[in-house]
């Protein structure tokens, strides 16, 4: 009996394949295909983009050599109170290392604007990050 569904199954499938059309696909087919492929491998989710650009960074680095440049080379004559009232020349082998007004305050200002954009920075990629 086995044999029998067997071929009747095989002459029904040659009847259905042999009336069939072949067909055959667009003539852009693989151009709309792989521009489909394109679209999708390019998105925007997945796609790492830096916090800090390269422009960014070498402005960073050229204010920083403009900083210790200026420290370095100032010539300035005026002493810091802050640091003149404290007596750490034992500790210090740079004692006589001066420091101007201006160099005091950027690095205070520096320090200050850090201070500020971490707790800024981590609300924003915690914000980011949630689900």
């Amino acid at each position: 009996m086995n044999e029998n569904a067997d071929k009747h199954l095989d002459n029904l499938s040659r009847k259905v394949i042999g009336k069939s059309v072949v067909e055959s696909p667009s003539f852009d087919f693989t151009k709309s295909v792989m521009s489909q492929i394109n679209a999708l491998s390019t998105s925007s989710v997945t796609t790492y983009v830096p916090l800090i650009s390269k422009k960014v960074w070498a402005l960073i680095i050229l204010v920083f050599a403009g900083i210790i440049g200026y420290v370095s080379f100032g010539t300035s004559e005026e002493k810091n109170s802050w640091l003149s009232d404290l007596d750490y020349e034992f500790v210090n082998p740079l004692s006589n290392l001066e420091f101007s007004q201006t160099s005091v305050y950027a690095v205070l200002f520096l320090a200050l604007m850090i201070c500020i954009q971490i707790p800024l920075l981590k609300h924003y990629f915690n914000k980011r990050y949630e689900v």
